[in-house]
């Protein structure tokens, strides 16, 4: 063998070992923490709520829970985060139901029991199906009430579907934004990025009214990611910013009663 083969196959086996074998494990070790799935069942009902399964169009099964309306004439879509489940939003779609609106704590695919393994266009599948089971349910109005990961759920939902009105709490630009933020020295390797999440690419595309809600202090997305996502929503889009708060503590500052509110005003705003 002569020493120019010998330094070849010495480079390649290099590459290897520090650029191709690191970074394929980067690319497939990213469900792991973009859907952190809880290790919890399906959870239980409360406050009128009761279990329903849907069904999506590649055959997966979503355990999600479901509130009839009130005396509104409308039902509310809720997206949970990436490490929670849909019985985690049961206080908050009690809050909704207590306002008079049906509610639908939608479910992700691998999560709460449900089949499947979570994936980006996964998860927008199990969204358009949860936003066809309320509407067939109903026949009524249906609005969508987002937090964090749910964002990327809820956006491509709403582009698709015809919502009266749209609220995001703690929404991002995109995920690769977030991993720059998480690892500041990052380099440009965007291609490695498996589920991009692009909501600032989306954003544009809801024909409904948008109310954006994020907290100053916000340590998972930051408070700029919300604000930059404001600027690349249609125009009228309505920005909250709660001094304080921090990503999963909206609650202590009624984020519900802000929700709650901007739907009210956009239902009577189109009857």
């Amino acid at each position: 063998m002569t020493l120019s083969r010998k330094i070849i196959l010495w480079l390649c086996a290099l590459i290897m070992l520090f650029v191709v074998i690191p970074f394929t494990g980067i690319y497939f070790a990213q469900g792991a923490f973009v859907f952190p799935v809880p290790d919890r069942g399906v959870g239980e009902a409360a406050g009128g709520f009761a279990p329903v399964t849907i069904t999506t169009e590649d055959g997966e099964q979503l355990n999600a829970f479901y509130h009839p309306p009130g005396d509104k004439a409308a039902s509310i879509l809720v997206f949970h985060g990436n490490a929670e489940t849909a019985a985690n939003q049961m206080t908050r779609g009690q809050a909704l139901a207590t306002a008079g609106y049906g509610v639908l704590l939608a479910e992700y695919r691998g999560y709460g029991g449900s089949t499947g393994e979570p994936s980006e266009a996964g998860v927008i599948t199990d969204g358009l199906a949860s936003y066809d089971f309320l509407v067939a349910e109903t026949e009524r109005p249906v609005g969508i009430l987002a937090h964090s990961l749910g964002t990327g759920a809820a956006i491509p939902v709403a582009a698709a579907r015809d919502p009266f009105a749209v609220v995001l709490e703690s929404p991002f630009t995109s995920l690769l934004a977030i991993a720059r933020y998480r690892v500041r020295l990052m380099p440009p390797f965007d291609f490695l990025l498996r589920y991009p999440f692009r909501n600032e690419a989306r954003i544009g595309e809801v024909r409904a009214p948008i109310l954006i809600i994020h907290g100053t202090e916000d340590k998972v997305i930051p408070f700029e990611e919300g604000e930059k996502l404001a600027t690349l929503a249609p125009k009228g889009t309505a920005f909250i910013k709660i001094e304080g708060a921090g990503h999963n503590n909206l609650g202590q500052y009624d984020d519900i009663k802000m929700a709650t509110s901007f739907f009210t005003k956009a239902l009577a705003a189109n009857p």
